[in-house]
Parts: structure tokens; sequence; C-alpha cells
């Protein structure tokens, strides 16, 4: 657990940020929302989370993340919990992780975890617009010889990179790299 101070509307450098900076961040924070901050209790492996803490004013308190944060940290969450696990909320989560428990076949895999990344994503009100979702397992796409090594490590651990770009309602363009995906 990291204890960072949290000063807003400061970069890490500590300079102050011009007025339009401000505002931006504002308007982000606005509508993009914030929440706790939460850490992978295993980093590597995103097994579980756990809250963290900050240093504030009055010591140590519960930390937080704002605009683009909160909502990659939401995604992330979203696409690592099991679609209706949740029992308050049963509509939450990732319908693709049953696709990979499925004997189906690797093609049809693969467009049912697309299929159930597009989905989270469709579901929150902060993504305006998908731009692309790249499933990459080594396979398809050759990408010549410097990359034979990594893709052919990815064929052997049968494992499936996710990344997705996306837009979001404050018009910002985000790619997010979800990890990689087990048994495909």
């Amino acid at each position: 657990m990291a204890d960072q101070p949290e000063v807003f509307g400061e970069p890490p450098g500590g300079a102050p940020m011009d007025a339009a900076e401000l505002e931006r961040l504002a308007r982000q924070q606005r509508l993009l929302g914030w929440g706790l901050a939460f850490e992978p209790v295993l980093p590597g492996l995103d097994l579980a989370r756990d809250v963290t803490f900050a240093v504030g004013p009055n010591g140590r308190d519960l930390a937080v993340v704002r605009g683009v944060d909160n909502l990659t940290q939401s995604l992330s969450v979203a696409l690592t919990t099991l679609l209706g696990s949740n029992v308050f909320d049963t509509d939450f989560g990732f319908d693709g992780l049953n696709a990979l428990a499925d004997p189906i076949a690797p093609v049809l895999v693969r467009e049912r975890v697309r299929i159930g990344v597009i989905k989270v994503l469709n579901r929150d009100p902060r993504v305006r617009r998908i731009v692309d979702v790249k499933l990459d397992d080594g396979r398809l796409d050759p990408a010549g010889p410097a990359a034979d090594a990594a893709r052919a490590a990815l064929r052997a651990a049968r494992t499936m990179e996710v990344q997705v770009q996306f837009e979001t309602v404050t018009q910002d363009q985000l790619s997010v790299r979800l990890g990689e995906l087990p048994n495909v």
C-alpha cells in the first residue's frame, strides 16, 4: 500500500497549472468521477485488489483516484469480475471469462471475449465511443522477425493480450492494455 500525498490541481512535480488545465481536470473529475483507489494484492496477478492509503493533512486516509484514472480502474475491475458474481449488481462484470471455460473453437473464444469487452465498455456511461478492440494470441498477423519470439511465447503460453481504444465523454482518447487472458 502506497503512502503518497494527494494534491489536486498540481502535477507530480509540484509546479502550478494554468487555468485552462485546471478547468480541464475539473471537467474530467466532474464527468468521469472519483472513487477509492485499489491496487492488486499480488502485483502481476489480478486476482484480488485492496484499498490503498494516502498521507493527507490529517494523517493517513483512504486514497482516491479521479478522472481518467478512475475510469480505467473501474474498467479493470469490471473486466476481472465474472458477470453475475456481484450479488448487489448481477449485471456487473465480464462475460468473456465464461468463454474461456467453454469447450469451443479458439476463434469463437476470441470473438466471445471481444463481445464481452465491448459489452463492458458499452455499459459504462463514461465511454462515448469504442474505437478498437484488439485481441492478440500470436496466431494472426505475423509482425516480422523482431516480434517472432514474443508471438511464439504467446502461442506457447496459450494467452491472449487485449488492447482497447476508446473515447470518453470528455473526448479523451484512451488506449488501455487489459493484460493477458489465459487458456485461449
